[in-house]
């Protein structure tokens, strides 16, 4: 499997398809998997690239403190290391932050920019409401890897959802089983997460954004991609009906269409 050294770590990564570059940028504790649903689809419009970060997967886990600094210099020597000026990039939950950062870090290599079920981290993030969901964001130390994980699919997706397509969320389990998160890859990257913060600086991104966020998210609250719209100059926000935080993996053709039909400057995809 392809790996490439990056930013002192070796990052796991695959490509499909053909045509612009799209890198797709993961969500906390969850490797290149949590794409599985989506990437076939992309991969007729566009070059994908989807990677592990630091951390997770088949990527170098180092028992360190993580930044999002550090994860959006990782995703730059990635791209370096395949000879990518340029791309679009499309961040969900943790991946959106980092995506955000990356944005504002390396502005002349994104050529446009789509936020998933994410925040701006500080003292304007709304958290979640339910009490599993901030226990473990308080106490990260002592919550098992399986326990957040358990605590998080709660709420990251709908009720409809894990009544009648809970074969799929075993699917996940399952693909995600094969490379364990480590407990000191989870930590690491909540680490990150918790130091996150780029409300001030959100309106310096001056490329094409698109904010997605499911109606129903209850880990990562639909309000905050509210803001991330509202700081971030002329971003486009897409609000999507019968989905919460895994809006990817719920409503895959959906979340395909609309992030295809923004980076090909139709508008279609605004009557969903």
């Amino acid at each position: 499997m392809p790996h490439l050294q990056s930013n002192g770590v070796s990052l796991y990564y695959e490509e499909h398809g053909s045509g612009e570059l799209l890198l797709l940028i993961m969500g906390f504790t969850v490797s290149s998997i949590g794409w599985h649903w989506n990437i076939p689809a992309f991969a007729q419009s566009f070059r994908t690239i989807a990677f592990d970060n630091r951390g997770v997967g088949q990527s170098d886990k180092p028992d360190e403190p993580y930044s999002m600094a550090m994860f959006a210099d990782d995703t730059a020597g990635l791209l370096d290391g395949l000879d990518i000026e340029q791309a679009h990039i499309f961040g969900i939950s943790m991946g959106g932050m980092i995506a955000q950062e990356f944005a504002l870090r390396h502005p002349q290599r994104v050529t446009s920019l789509t936020l998933g079920c994410t925040n701006c981290g500080g003292e304007n993030t709304v958290l979640s409401s339910d009490p599993e969901v901030l226990r473990m964001l308080e106490h990260i130390d002592a919550v098992s890897v399986e326990e957040a994980a358990l605590a998080m699919t709660k709420v990251a997706v709908t009720p409809w959802f894990m009544q009648k397509h809970m074969d799929t969320l075993i699917e996940l389990n399952r693909l995600s089983a094969v490379h364990p998160t480590p407990k000191h890859g989870m930590v690491s990257q909540m680490a990150a997460i918790q130091s996150h913060d780029t409300y001030e600086r959100l309106p310096q991104i001056g490329v094409p954004t698109l904010v997605i966020t499911g109606k129903e998210d209850g880990l990562v609250p639909p309000e905050n991609s509210v803001t991330l719209s509202r700081r971030i100059p002329n971003a486009e926000l897409l609000i999507l009906s019968n989905a919460s935080h895994l809006f990817n993996i719920e409503r895959p053709q959906t979340t395909v269409e609309s992030v295809t039909g923004f980076i090909n400057g139709r508008r279609e995809w605004l009557a969903s």
